[in-house]
């Protein structure tokens, strides 16, 4: 069989090797300027861009708590790309940080724009950073789930510009196409069983729409007790679990699971995107546990999450600092989920 030149594949010569990027006729510059409903409508409709990128959701942090320093991209006048961003001193070095305060960030732009305009959004952010006095960028981009399609040209263009991954965890999401009549059948066997007994042990699912004070405070309470069983304490406080209701209302979903009236477990969900849903807690009271309530919520979320018209529903991490925490990991898989990177880039500068 004759062989074939890759160097003559598509039409052109392979074999040299661009210097330059393409020209760009209308070069993008960086500001720290910016209207923050352009910025909130951008991040709506933006690649990458998520429910951390906006500042009504950022907005929940008492003053004082971060430095921002967020950064917007405008081509031609208009924002094209935003970049939310906090300072931080880590290890003494004085880091540019997209956001410290949210579970994702870094660069979303305009689906307008093409491949060489991130690269030079890219080159743009680093020079902006050393000539303001930083040593350091660090971001953690939404895993390829969170996106209309499943691509990564940002972590090819910061992997040219000389970032490096620093951490790498495992995040697990279940793909939400199934037939709602054969969800059930989907599951192992003992995943099966448990959600059976739970309807049998007459436990009601039940969404929590506007939630009422003594509803924060109920599903405040079981939070901190199952969390203070794992020796934690929970990301947010009991006051920004509610200021998070006021603020993104519409991005936010609470649901339970209650025995005779009486909550029992709880879940708190994140529409991140309109793609993705992110269940950021899952708690229970252990002596209600032998009742399988937390099947049954789970069921039932992907089940909400399905009829609510989103592809993905993220479970979050399993690992920490890469190393699997197993049994959450099996808990997982147990429901159909699928295995995803969340990594954090970093350069030095």
């Amino acid at each position: 069989m004759p062989s074939l030149d890759s160097t003559v594949k598509y039409g052109f010569n392979t074999s040299e090797k661009p210097h330059i990027t393409p020209s760009i006729q209308h070069p993008i510059e960086i500001s720290t300027e910016f209207d923050r409903n352009e910025w909130d409508n951008l991040a709506g409709s933006a690649v990458n861009g998520t429910l951390f990128h906006r500042h009504r959701f950022l907005d929940y942090h008492p003053d004082g708590r971060w430095e921002h320093h967020h950064l917007a991209f405008y081509r031609k006048g208009n924002l094209v790309a935003i970049f939310p961003a906090c300072v931080r001193m880590e290890d003494g070095v004085r880091t540019l940080v997209s956001h410290q305060g949210a579970s994702y960030g870094g660069l979303a732009w305009s689906p307008k724009l093409q491949y060489h305009h991130l690269e030079e959004m890219v080159r743009l952010l680093t020079g902006y950073a050393q000539k303001n006095g930083f040593k350091r960028i660090k971001l953690t981009p939404p895993p390829v789930i969170y996106g209309e399609y499943p691509e990564q040209p940002l972590e090819f263009s910061l992997y040219r510009g000389g970032w490096k991954v620093i951490r790498t965890e495992l995040t697990q999401a279940v793909r939400l196409d199934f037939d709602e009549n054969l969800l059930l059948d989907s599951f192992v066997n003992k995943t099966r069983t448990a959600v059976r007994k739970a309807v049998a042990n007459d436990l009601h699912y039940r969404q929590i729409i506007n939630p009422t004070q003594a509803e924060f405070d109920r599903f405040w309470e079981i939070l901190v007790e199952n969390r203070a069983g794992l020796g934690v304490v929970p990301t947010h406080n009991r006051a920004e679990i509610e200021r998070l209701h006021q603020l993104v209302p519409e991005a936010l979903m609470m649901a339970a699971i209650e025995h005779e009236g009486r909550m029992i477990a709880v879940i708190w969900n994140f529409v991140c995107t309109p793609t993705t849903v992110l269940e950021f807690y899952m708690a229970h009271q252990n002596p209600y546990q032998t009742m399988r309530p937390v099947p049954l919520l789970t069921y039932h979320t992907m089940l909400w999450a399905k009829r609510a018209g989103y592809r993905w529903l993220d479970f979050g991490i399993s690992s920490i600092w890469s190393e699997p925490t197993w049994g959450l990991l099996t808990f997982k898989e147990n429901f159909g989920s699928r295995h995803f990177l969340r990594q954090t880039w970093q350069i030095e500068l």
